[in-house]
């Protein structure tokens, strides 16, 4: 009576000793996180340098549960070889270098900037956070060079003992919002060269208290002064 169950106990158990990830037996910390929730639970960590997931320290699971639980882009760099692991918002920033950059050295997977991040990689797993507002780079990722800008948060992320094990960072993407205030600028410098060239004297004010933004060469001609910009009237 026990033969046969020792054998469906060995037909259940041939197929787990070939897995090579741990889409079968994922900490809950790797749960959900859409399409790279599912990359990183089927990734063989246990022949990366972070080792199985099991094994990882507490901070590490931590922050990784955050990131494929949030919305925003999200990665975090780990170890000495800056091991990355990021979200679904983060994959849509890599572009052409996702999925490959899953496990890899995050300063190999933007070799192109890699001049630029050094110094903030450096200080972060110093110990120092980073923050950035506009952080303008030439990046390689959908075959060409483009020109991108990011707002970031790069937080060093501590282990038990206090020492840096990685870096975390929150960030977006700017570049929309920054070409739609260079194309402003440039339809308002029009603006005021076409102005300037009129003959009539013209002036335009913003706010309640009628401050100066502009005045044309006749204005100024008018007033007999060169000053009226920032003052109000």
């Amino acid at each position: 009576e026990k033969q046969p169950e020792r054998r469906l106990v060995l037909r259940l158990g041939e197929p787990w000793t070939r897995c090579t990830g741990v889409a079968n037996s994922s900490p809950g910390f790797l749960g959900g996180g859409g399409s790279m929730g599912a990359s990183v639970r089927a990734y063989d960590w246990a022949s990366s340098p972070l080792g199985a997931p099991e094994t990882w320290p507490e901070a590490l699971k931590a922050t990784v549960g955050i990131l494929l639980g949030s919305g925003q882009p999200m990665f975090v760099a780990w170890g000495s070889q800056r091991t990355l692991i990021y979200n679904d918002a983060y994959a849509a920033i890599l572009a052409s270098k996702h999925p490959d950059a899953l496990g890899r050295d995050f300063l190999e997977v933007w070799s192109e900037i890699r001049a630029d991040l050094e110094p903030i990689v450096r200080r972060t797993f110093g110990g120092d956070p980073v923050q950035m507002d506009d952080l303008p780079l030439m990046m390689l990722r959908r075959g060409y060079l483009e020109e991108a800008h990011f707002s970031f948060f790069y937080a060093p992320v501590r282990l038990a003992d206090g020492d840096v094990g990685g870096l975390f960072c929150a960030c977006n993407e700017i570049t929309d919002q920054v070409e739609s205030g260079r194309k402003a600028e440039m339809e308002r410098q029009r603006m005021r060269l076409m102005l300037g060239q009129m003959p009539g004297f013209i002036a335009m004010l913003a706010g309640p208290r009628h401050r100066f933004d502009y005045v044309n060469g006749a204005y100024e001609a008018l007033t007999g002064r060169q000053d009226l910009v920032g003052l109000t009237v």
